[in-house]
């Protein structure tokens, strides 16, 4: 059995409320009290219980951090980045999975709730109304990736997908593609229907038929069967994908069927995952600061925590075309798709 609080008290010569008010900082002690109570937590290597230290401080050291899909390669960066700035600010951050399920975020929220959180990082497309007025009605702060609302106590992180997507577009047209189709995400989530928009307007403006565009569910399994749809027929010279997943399905597609990345197909993928480098051929896509993301989730709920009269913010964050091996001029530079 580890030292209790008690043998922390009796070693000191103090009282056990003493000493949680030394480790808690609740009430002002003496500087000779306030060493002998330190002095004997180390000598008797004490461990304070941390769901008593944010019952007597009336305030947890947890920050929520709610993310779309565990197993997608576009998280990992942003939850270690939210969870060394947490280190760094003697926070800790408790991680869950919605799975993309609306649902589940609102169970999850109700959880973090329970515990107690000063604030919750929600970075997932799948948001309930109930969340948000959950959060606000129990004057927790909150943070949304792609929302577009913000309040008081509540900020957005935005990011220009629609900058990335018109980058993608222009380069692969500069090569000379007129061929180009394009394969989103679910319809339902919101950060797929902006890139999807952005692709079709983009497209329009340079004389590209936007109808090419298909919805796909931002998996590999999903961008495989989308590419086998747009292979039928007058297949395109190029594609551009709506993540990354997305991409390898399609190179996936195009070996299985015979073609050559990039000589017969160009494909360009979206976030630059850190798979996309070793891809065969190496990925070209377009770059989501994942790190910063986390790191301004973090920085936005720690901002609205500790100074009460801060108003909720918008966080804009650039994207950047990065480019690879996956992409060349067509050896066909026909105008069949284009007006």
């Amino acid at each position: 059995m580890g030292a209790s609080i008690k043998d922390v008290a009796e070693k000191a010569g103090v009282s056990t409320a003493t000493v949680s008010h030394v480790l808690n900082g609740t009430r002002a002690t003496r500087p000779q009290t306030r060493q002998r109570v330190l002095a004997a937590v180390q000598d008797l290597g004490y461990s304070q219980n941390q769901a008593a230290r944010d019952l007597a401080t009336g305030r947890s050291t947890f920050f929520g951090l709610l993310i779309s899909d565990i197993r997608n390669p576009f998280f990992p960066e942003v939850t270690a980045a939210f969870q060394e700035q947490a280190l760094l600010h003697n926070m800790d951050a408790l991680v869950l999975n919605t799975n993309y399920d609306a649902h589940r975020t609102l169970n999850s929220v109700s959880r973090l709730v329970g515990l107690q959180v000063t604030g919750v990082a929600i970075l997932t497309s799948q948001i309930d109304p109930a969340v948000m007025d959950t959060l606000a009605g129990r004057n927790i702060a909150a943070v949304y990736l792609d929302l577009g609302r913000v309040d008081r106590r509540i900020s957005n992180i935005l990011l220009d997908y629609e900058h990335g997507i018109a980058e993608a577009l222009e380069y692969l047209t500069r090569l000379g593609h007129r061929r180009i189709a394009y394969i989103g995400g679910p319809p339902h989530l919101h950060s797929a229907q902006r890139r999807k928009q952005a692709f079709m307007e983009s497209a329009a403006q340079a004389g590209i038929d936007p109808e090419h565009a298909i919805d796909a569910d931002f998996t590999v399994k999903g961008g495989y069967f989308a590419c086998s749809k747009l292979l039928k027929g007058t297949a395109p010279t190029a594609i551009l994908a709506g993540n990354d997943l997305t991409a390898i399905g399609v190179l996936h597609r195009a070996y299985d069927g015979g073609l050559s990345v990039p000589e017969d197909l160009s494909v360009v993928g979206f976030d630059d995952i850190l798979i996309a480098e070793y891809t065969q051929p190496a990925l070209t896509t377009v770059g989501v600061p994942r790190t910063e993301i986390g790191k301004v989730a973090f920085e936005a709920l720690w901002e609205m925590v500790t100074n009460p009269a801060a108003e909720g913010r918008e966080y804009r964050l650039g994207t950047h075309l990065v480019t690879r091996q996956s992409a060349i001029p067509p050896k066909e530079r026909a105008e069949g798709w284009a007006k």
